[in-house]
This record gives C-alpha cells, structure tokens and sequence, in this order.
C-alpha cells in the first residue's frame, strides 16, 4: 500500500472526506480550515508536508510588515509548525515530517494538526498585539 493510500484510509477512518486528490497530495477540511497533505515516497520513509492556507491575506504593505513580524516571532517560539507568508501575501502554516510506520502516520498528522490551529490561534492574537501597538505608535508621533 503506498503511503498516499495509507493517509487516503487514515482520513475515511478519522471522517474527514478529501476534497481534492492529485498525484502526490489530498485536501481535505479540518476544523474550519483547508489542508493540503502533499506527500513523497521511499523505500526508507516516507516525507509529510502538511499545510494549511486560506486564513491571512496581506493586502498592504503594513499589513505584510506586521505578518512577517508576527511569524518571525512565532517561528521562533513554536517547535512542530513554521509560519511563512508566500509570494501572493497569503498566510501559510505548514509542519514537515517522516513517517516509516502507519502509527507514526497517525500520530504525526494528528499532532501536526493540533498544533497548526494553535498556530493559528497565535497568529491572531499576536498580529492583534502587534497591530495595536503600531497603532499607539501612529497616534503618539502625531502628538508631536
């Protein structure tokens, strides 16, 4: 069975229908939020990049700033997920790993998934810190 097969069954166990299914990869929802399984085979281990889109959209230029300032600082505090914001401005939130058994499938996504929506939870609250304080910034420099 190959490794696609084996996450296409893990995902009908969990109850979660793929939405799109493409050579290497499956979508399918969880919790509200779109995730793509984008997946690679060896005869070793097999490779898992997990990603979760469709939540942030940069549309300025402060926008952007406060997003990139927001993964930076996360990116260094969260341990299983990275933030990235991508070439059209769009909030990315993706964990990478290797599986060589289908408990490790198992276990690895169902962690992956957990820690992306805290992540996101995250992301929100610190671009919502960070843009309240670029907001007290602006309001103080037209004081003087």
């Amino acid at each position: 069975m190959t490794n696609k097969d084996q996450f296409k069954q893990l995902l009908e166990l969990w109850n979660f229908p793929i939405l799109r299914e493409a050579e290497n990869s499956l979508c399918f929802r969880y919790q509200m939020n779109y995730i793509q399984l984008n997946l690679s085979e060896s005869e070793e281990s097999a490779g898992v990049s997990v990603l979760m889109s469709g939540i942030f959209s940069a549309d300025d230029a402060e926008k952007m700033f406060l997003a990139l300032r927001t993964c930076n600082e996360l990116n260094n505090q969260l341990l299983h997920v990275k933030l990235y914001i991508d070439s059209d401005s769009d909030l990315i939130i993706a964990a990478e790993y290797f599986t060589k058994t289908s408990d490790d499938k198992e276990f690895y996504l169902d962690l992956a998934l957990q820690s992306m929506i805290n992540a996101k939870k995250e992301f929100s609250q610190k671009y919502e810190e960070l843009e309240e304080l670029a907001k007290l910034a602006t309001e103080l420099e037209n004081l003087h």
